[in-house]
């Protein structure tokens, strides 16, 4: 039956995005350590589980859109959670249940990635200060002007390089 096929993707889905979740957590613990490389390795971790969730969300609706033909419904509107419903009532329970705990993982997966773009926000805006200090030690007041052409630019360094 269709519905079992679904009900199998959808759990697939689940599963995959709970392993995203565990993903961005991991990716905030190397944002707040600074660790580059691992970060470069989480997010190659991350690409390969959004390609899979991405195949993964293709067959659900492949699903939905071949309940939607049974159902003499246009096959280009997949049916809707409720729909489904509808049509499987010995089972709504057990959907309510799985859309309830996606639901949930999607708003704290919504959540620590809020809190990770701002981590990188802070983080950038503690570099740009950086910056800014050193440009002012050496003398410099901003390599670029708004339209990126070089202006005042100097040569003097903190460090001589000279022997």
């Amino acid at each position: 039956m269709a519905y079992k096929d679904f009900k199998e993707v959808f759990i697939k889905e689940y599963e995959e995005y709970t392993l995203l979740y565990d993903t961005v957590k991991a990716k905030q613990k190397a944002i707040i350590d600074n660790d580059i490389q691992l970060l470069a390795d989480i997010l190659r971790q991350e690409q390969a589980i959004i390609e899979k969730i991405e195949e993964l969300e293709a067959a659900r609706q492949e699903i939905l859109n071949k309940l939607a033909q049974k159902e003499g419904r246009e096959s280009n509107k997949p049916l809707s959670f409720t729909e489904l419903m509808e049509l499987v009532p010995g089972e709504r329970d057990e959907l309510v249940q799985l859309k309830d705990n996606f639901l949930q993982l999607l708003d704290k997966l919504q959540e620590i990635n809020q809190e990770n773009r701002e981590l990188i926000e802070h983080s950038l805006k503690i570099t740009e200060t950086s910056l800014e200090f050193i440009r002012e030690a050496t003398g410099r007041v901003n390599l670029y002007s708004s339209r990126n052409d070089e202006s005042s630019v100097q040569t003097e360094h903190i460090v001589d390089k000279r022997i």
